[in-house]
């Protein structure tokens, strides 16, 4: 049984976002009606990835900068970044915390299908809760089903922890980005939107900033229109912000450039 329902399952985020076609539509509204682990998923998906988009950016305090900037001129310092690549991001300047992301309510309740269609309409017009949504589900095949759902589980996760906090920035360039921050799980979604098109050679990363240095959280590689899937970064326990940098292709060691985002973690 269960894995005649796995391919719906794996249909929640885009069927959050109004995605998906007509009869992926239909087959999941559908299954929607008999599965309330569904309907729950579309729900806290939908409610948390809304709020994503309601940050307001902020410079970052001046330490944050400064730090930054001293790495990137002293040659050898204090920036050791193990490579780990990751999914793709772009430039943006500093940010600040947000407002507390409400916990989402503990208990499972089933709903119409009806309701879920009311709820995707309005989440349209968030850029980059589209982004967060878009990027868990667009694998279709077989073979991948598992692991987009497990994608979608680790996103939902962060989003739904009663801890969390949400940090957006506004790019110099254009574009911009957000996170969303679980000081308890110990990670975080890193959202990238608008990103501006790199020239051959260059790729953009992203960085862990901390008292102890920075560490690479891997590279961003922005879409034909710029958006990139959501990050999950993992081990974020002295991190106090998140940076994004212009980098040869294949990435540095060490940041190179003057960061075009940075953005201020909430301490808890």
């Amino acid at each position: 049984m269960r894995s005649q329902q796995e391919p719906w399952h794996a249909l929640a985020g885009a069927y959050t976002l109004d995605a998906v076609d007509e009869a992926e539509r239909l087959g999941f509204e559908d299954h929607l009606g008999r599965c309330p682990e569904c309907a729950w998923e579309v729900r806290e998906l939908a409610e948390a990835a809304a709020r994503l988009g309601e940050g307001l950016a902020q410079a970052p305090p001046p330490r944050i900068r400064r730090r930054v900037m001293e790495g990137v001129r002293r040659p050898g310092g204090r920036f050791r970044a193990p490579m780990s690549l990751v999914s793709p991001v772009s430039p943006v300047s500093p940010v600040s915390p947000v407002s507390p992301v409400p916990a989402v309510p503990r208990s499972r309740p089933a709903r119409k299908a009806g309701r879920w269609t009311q709820v995707t309409r309005g989440l349209a017009a968030a850029s980059l809760a589209a982004a967060v949504v878009l990027g868990v589900v667009t694998v279709r095949t077989q073979d991948l089903l598992e692991r987009s759902r497990e994608d979608t589980r680790r996103i939902a996760s962060v989003l739904a922890a009663p801890d969390a906090r949400s940090v957006t920035g506004t790019a110099e360039g254009g574009g911009g980005g957000g996170a969303v921050v679980s000081r308890e799980q110990g990670r975080l979604v890193f959202v990238p939107s608008g990103l501006e098109e790199l020239p051959e050679g260059r790729t953009y990363q992203l960085w862990r900033i901390g008292s102890s240095g920075i560490t690479s959280a891997g590279l961003l590689r922005p879409g034909e229109s710029g958006e990139s899937p959501p990050v999950v970064v993992e081990g974020i326990g002295g991190t106090e912000s998140m940076g994004v940098t212009v980098e040869p292709a294949g990435g540095s060691w060490q940041p190179t450039s003057t960061p075009l985002l940075l953005l201020e973690l909430p301490a808890s």
